[in-house]
């Protein structure tokens, strides 16, 4: 498996993680699609899922442009179901996903939001922590509480040093 890291809006990541066996994808958080898209064609991907951590526009911006283009599914926590656009899969809390292409395990980290969710992929220790838990800080509470975003920070460190994170904005520079 291989992530691509992609840039949307001013300092915002998305992932396109991909299963170089068949060429097929998800993408974690597309904020916009035009950059997307970019990928996609130019690496020859097979787009299939959309990965939602939250329901914020830079977050999901890009949801139903890239369903329409590629037909792929949108994932997301179902507790947020209503507020992510074209959402087609709900996932639970701990629930692990499979398909023939890609595992991951959603953890409910509410404090950004009160349905943020994490996507761990355990067999490649990889996390996407969207933005409860960005390289230098967290991102602000807005229809949380900070109760439960020092718990879901306190839920992260709880994975192993080696796990590969990806969080949803760029702000060291």
């Amino acid at each position: 498996m291989k992530v691509i890291t992609v840039k949307c809006l001013d300092d915002n990541f998305s992932y396109i993680v991909l299963n170089e066996k068949n060429n097929n994808a998800c993408v974690v958080d597309p904020g916009e699609s035009e950059p997307i898209i970019d990928t996609v064609i130019r690496e020859r991907i097979n787009l299939k899922y959309i990965m939602n951590t939250h329901h914020h526009s830079d977050h999901v911006g890009g949801n139903l442009e890239l369903k329409k283009k590629f037909k792929c599914k949108i994932l997301g926590f179902i507790n947020d179901k209503k507020n992510i656009p074209g959402i087609d899969i709900l996932i639970k809390h701990k629930e692990l996903y499979r398909n023939n292409d890609f595992e991951f395990i959603t953890y409910h980290t509410p404090g950004h939001t009160k349905g943020h969710v994490i996507f761990y992929f355990n067999q490649q220790n990889i996390l996407f922590t969207g933005d409860t838990l960005f390289s230098l800080g967290c991102g602000r509470i807005f229809d949380g509480t900070y109760k439960q975003m020092f718990s879901s920070l306190n839920f992260i460190k709880n994975f192993s040093k080696d796990t590969l994170i990806y969080f949803g904005h760029e702000y060291t520079l």
